[in-house]
């Protein structure tokens, strides 16, 4: 009988310090669950990756996140940039550095509108009316050459144009800008089909600056109307274009 009593109490005792252990484990748990042994055996998305080293306990799909801007790696095109987390157009440019997302990105500079506003009594040679022509020089790279240049046909006796010529430039998708001059000529001979005299018509409205040289941001949608009257440099006309971003295929 007294036997019996002292392993009773013994059982009794073990009880007591194993709900004790217990209890002490569960509240380390809930005041610290990530440092918690049971973390470290729990895996409560059945992933195969513990909870103390998952970083997406809840997610199945997820586990890590290397560059730790809040995407798994698994959905994170680029799991070593925290700064870039998807590549629409599959091009490896991220869609924060890539001005076109929807494949190879470019802009198109379109002449809208072109009136010619007539000579003055300062020009030296006058004709009923002009024959322009334009050329657009692009500098993609913003290098500071224009190794690009787009020309138009020539527009015989033309005072007037409308949505005339365009020119559409291929760029590294990484690129923020873009750099160009459209240049607006009035031809005066063609020899052989080769403009050999001609000269440039202003639609800018300050002295001694005829042609506008302008460096764009990308992406871009804008729109320019300039007129060359109203300072000394002649012959003028008024000039219209847009530089928009497109998806060159």
């Amino acid at each position: 009988m007294v036997r019996i009593m002292a392993d009773g109490r013994r059982l009794f005792v073990a009880s007591i310090v194993l709900l004790t252990a217990l209890m002490v484990l569960l509240s380390f748990s809930l005041v610290n669950p990530a440092t918690s042994p049971l973390t470290s055996i729990a895996d409560l998305d059945d992933d195969g990756v513990p909870d103390g080293e998952d970083v997406f306990p809840a997610d199945p799909n997820e586990w890590s996140d290397s560059d730790k801007d809040g995407v798994g790696d698994v959905n994170d095109a680029f799991p070593d940039d925290p700064n870039e987390t998807r590549d629409s157009d599959g091009d490896g440019i991220g869609d924060c550095l890539d001005f076109m997302d929807e494949g190879n990105g470019g802009v198109k500079i379109s002449l809208i509108r072109f009136e010619f506003e007539g000579y003055t009594t300062n020009c030296h040679r006058t004709k009923y009316s002009p024959d322009p022509w334009f050329e657009i020089r692009v500098d993609a790279d913003c290098d500071g050459d224009f190794e690009t240049v787009f020309q138009s046909e020539v527009f015989y006796g033309e005072d007037c144009l409308e949505s005339f010529f365009d020119a559409e430039i291929d760029l590294n998708d990484d690129a923020k800008s873009v750099r160009f001059s459209i240049i607006v000529y009035d031809v005066w001979d063609v020899d052989n089909n080769e403009i050999v005299d001609f000269e440039i018509l202003d639609y800018m409205p300050l002295d001694g600056l005829m042609a506008e040289d302008q460096t764009v941001g990308l992406p871009c949608c804008c729109t320019w109307t300039y007129c060359g009257e109203g300072d000394t440099d002649d012959p003028d006309c008024t000039l219209e274009y847009m530089v928009s971003t497109i998806a060159i295929l």
